[in-house]
């Protein structure tokens, strides 16, 4: 059982490198555990000034050099929250710092040549590195695997269905491979891909670029998942867990929840009878957060309950370079662990 606050965490000194919209998140994490904020970095002078003030800082912590900071500082904990290029370079150099705790945000790197050096570095250092895939700790996917293992009123999964809007696939999207590991308790064993020739402009610079389209995802269990990011959707968030007996619809945006399932006395009779009466239950959901979960994640990592590592990270990062892959030979089924995926390929991720 995931604790709901850590000891372990009062009071230890953290750092926190990126200062942008998930930054500011991770500093109201940190701040929620009673962590020391010995250090804050970020390329703007002036985001670190606002940000000190905001949040009554001291102005010694903040440092336009991450280096120096680490260096200076010498948290036990760090946070690194700039877009994806910098993630292996921050994590190699706080592992060699020594430092203990990393949790780094996603996608965990560029390359999967960047996830084997950044787990190989911290695996040398003996530190701790954990990537904020923060499904296992969101009460939408939560409630709702207790609720498909809870007997046979739904019966067992079948499939997922995301139906998203122009969110991007390593910016949103990936989040849902470590979603599906979770509801699965399986490793994702097959991409398809289908993406958009057309790319919007990224909105977190002109450098960057992230795909839309559609995706399907196939365990070694037969149970799919499938996923439409189009760049002619541009509202709503909601998934379907299809089951023998019954479907689960989510509205992540808005927390709605409804269940529906076959009567008890209709539960043995064929799929094929897919008509028969149904009980019904619509109800709410905490919607999504990221805040909470992320606390939850800095508990479990100091706890020693299961937390998102570097493995759930790479496991995300090969679904991705898997999909590319996919895209880029005729929209075939890719293994995720296929030797045909170059893992040295970089991409231009935010």
């Amino acid at each position: 059982m995931i604790k709901n606050d850590s000891k372990k965490a009062k009071g230890m000194r953290v750092a926190i490198i990126g200062l942008g919209r998930m930054g500011i998140r991770h500093l109201q994490a940190v701040i929620k555990l009673e962590m020391e904020v010995c250090g804050i970095a970020d390329v703007s002078a002036e985001v670190i000034a606002l940000v000190s003030k905001d949040y009554k800082l001291e102005q010694s912590v903040g440092f336009t050099d991450a280096y120096l900071m680490l260096k200076n500082t010498k948290p036990t904990a760090l946070v690194i929250a700039t877009t994806a290029p910098f993630h292996c370079e921050y994590v190699c150099a706080a592992a060699e710092l020594g430092i203990k705790y990393i949790l780094c945000e996603k996608p965990m790197a560029i390359s999967l040549e960047e996830v084997e050096k950044m787990k190989s570095s911290c695996d040398k250092a003996g530190s701790i590195l954990a990537i904020n895939h923060q499904m296992r700790f969101m009460p939408q996917y939560t409630q709702v695997k207790a609720l498909i293992q809870e007997g046979d009123r739904l019966g067992t999964l079948s499939s997922i269905i995301v139906a998203g809007s122009n969110f991007g696939l390593a910016m949103n999207a990936s989040h849902y491979f470590e979603m599906f590991r979770y509801m699965t308790d399986s490793n994702v064993e097959t991409i398809q891909a289908w993406f958009e020739e057309g790319q919007l402009p990224n909105p977190r610079g002109p450098q960057f670029e992230d795909r839309s389209g559609r995706l399907l995802a196939k365990n070694h269990l037969g149970i799919s998942m499938f996923i439409d990011f189009s760049s002619n959707s541009g509202y709503g968030l909601q998934l379907v867990y299809i089951c023998r007996n019954g479907q689960v619809l989510v509205d992540e945006l808005t927390g709605d929840l409804r269940i529906s399932s076959r009567k008890t006395e209709f539960r043995e009779l064929p799929t094929s009878r897919y008509g028969m009466p149904a009980d019904i239950i619509n109800t709410q959901i905490e919607p999504a957060d990221t805040v909470v979960p992320t606390v939850r994640v800095w508990n479990a990592l100091l706890e020693g309950e299961s937390f998102p590592d570097g493995d759930a990270g790479a496991h995300a990062m090969a679904c991705l370079v898997a999909a590319h892959s996919s895209h880029e030979n005729g929209n075939v089924p890719i293994s995720i662990n296929s030797s045909n995926i170059r893992k040295n390929q970089k991409f231009n991720w935010a």
